[in-house]
């Protein structure tokens, strides 16, 4: 078959080609290994090929608009192609919309290495120190049970790390890469995985950036932190969330704030910088809790700090669970669905019982103001 997968755009960020979509590019991969032709499509809807058999879409929630608007286009051009969802976003109902089939969750091989060379990957930007960099995700699930998150697994699927390392050597000698951003949801759940991946990194003399969480800093202790530094790790982003004991309660985040200075503290210490993740309007956010993340903020002094504002997604415990939180929302607008997007554009869709969906915004862009830095707006 001559199979076409079509990237979604991200229109709500000031730069949508950041990161290039390594899940797309993992189900090219797949097909090309199953003796199948693919392209994968990266440009306007309007030149989308028309002479594909079937179509490939993996939107996230706030890109289904325009997967919708490609749905429509192909249709129109092209009444014997068949349209595929995939992603973040699928779910039966989207089969009403009319798409041909709809596959939800994560399929395929944890140990396959993408094939870069399907899209160009020099394309999309996205540095640490200066260097252009490019993204691999390693494990595929997260042990946790967060409460307003949508990709909660009960197990985790790990690259092993001699596969880790075959795609890290692949990034650097065909592709030039001396910086890469390992995006796995937290990258450092298997100490001895990453001591081994850690070797290799630092005999490549490659700069990385990875995801934490605090608790797990502790855990690992300064020991590990000194490998990963001494391996060329300068940056870490931790999901923090707020800076208010009874937020991190609410969304049964399983950590403290003492937990997180702690950890912000120990990574400090062997000089990687630390940027830290704030959601604004989660359950129970009153102005007594938005106080509380502005005492955390001052106290800590983060290297970077990025703020947005609550989204209850489609699979998250809060969705389904409404009437347990403090919480409340109306229809939702797919559209308007974005986390991250531009500055002076942000809305909420959510109140509590102390702040209504205004204030909510209101106290997003006080936090930025005061505490933001320049970011590439990628969200990570």
């Amino acid at each position: 078959m001559n199979i076409c997968l079509i990237r979604c755009s991200s229109p709500f960020l000031i730069d949508d080609k950041v990161f290039p979509p390594l899940g797309l590019m993992a189900v090219g991969t797949v097909i090309n290994n199953c003796g199948h032709e693919v392209h994968i499509h990266d440009g306007p809807v309007s030149s989308i090929p028309m002479d594909y058999n079937v179509y490939g879409l993996g939107p996230t929630t706030p890109e289904y608009p325009e997967a919708l608007n490609i749905l429509r286009h192909i249709k129109q051009d092209n009444t014997k192609a068949k349209v595929v969802l995939g992603g973040p976003h699928a779910n039966d109902n989207c089969r009403n919309d009319g798409f041909d089939n709809v596959i939800t969750g994560n399929i395929g091989d944890e140990n396959l290495i993408i094939d870069r060379s399907l899209l160009d990957i020099k394309g999309y930007k996205y540095f640490i120190n200066d260097r252009l960099t490019t993204t691999l995700v390693t494990t595929v699930g997260c042990p946790y049970k967060c409460a307003f998150c949508s990709k909660n697994y009960s197990k985790v699927k790990f690259k092993s790390a001699e596969k880790v390392i075959e795609e890290i050597e692949m990034l650097h000698f065909q592709f030039d890469y001396n910086a890469l951003m390992f995006f796995d949801d937290t990258f450092i759940l298997n100490r001895k995985r990453v001591e081994k991946i850690c070797k290799r990194l630092k005999e490549l003399g490659i700069i990385w950036r990875c995801f934490v969480r605090a608790d797990l800093v502790i855990k690992h202790g300064n020991e590990l932190l000194d490998i990963m530094a001494d391996s060329g790790c300068v940056e870490i982003g931790m999901g923090i969330e707020s800076g208010s004991d009874i937020i991190l309660r609410n969304i049964n985040k399983g950590e403290t704030v003492q937990d997180i200075k702690l950890a912000i503290k120990m990574i400090r210490e062997k000089g990687i910088r630390v940027k830290g993740f704030i959601i604004v309007g989660l359950p129970g956010e009153s102005e007594q809790t938005l106080g509380e993340t502005r005492t955390f903020l001052d106290a800590i002094q983060l290297d970077d700090v990025d703020f947005t504002v609550f989204r209850p997604y489609p699979g998250s415990h809060i969705y389904s669970n409404k009437e347990r939180y403090d919480i409340q929302w109306s229809d939702i607008d797919d559209s308007k669905m974005f986390y991250k997007g531009k500055a002076g554009e942000y809305h909420s869709i959510v109140s509590t019982s102390g702040l209504s969906s205004d204030a909510i915004v209101m106290a997003r862009e006080s936090m930025e103001g005061d505490y933001g830095l320049v970011s590439n707006n990628s969200g990570a």
